[in-house]
């Protein structure tokens, strides 16, 4: 099974909307904060292995294995 892959314009879209319509943020406020979020989500998603840094939708999630064919990852790393 694979994991569904990371769209950052869409979250980035729905933490500024959030931000802006429920907390009454300002819209530059709103977009600092969806940069934050959207920044660390990017980086908890790529594979912390020297030899791959692919992201985690790059791999298959049973066997943890890298789908980049020339990619040396045995396995991804959190």
């Amino acid at each position: 099974m694979l994991e569904k892959q990371f769209k950052p314009e869409i979250l980035y879209n729905r933490v500024v909307h959030f931000y802006m319509d429920k907390k009454g943020y300002s819209k530059e406020k709103a977009n600092e904060i969806a940069q934050s979020v959207v920044q660390k989500e990017a980086q908890r998603r790529i594979c912390k292995n020297e030899k791959c840094k692919h992201f985690s939708h790059d791999h298959i999630r049973n066997s943890e294995t890298c789908l980049i064919e020339d990619c040396q990852c045995n396995e991804f790393t959190k």
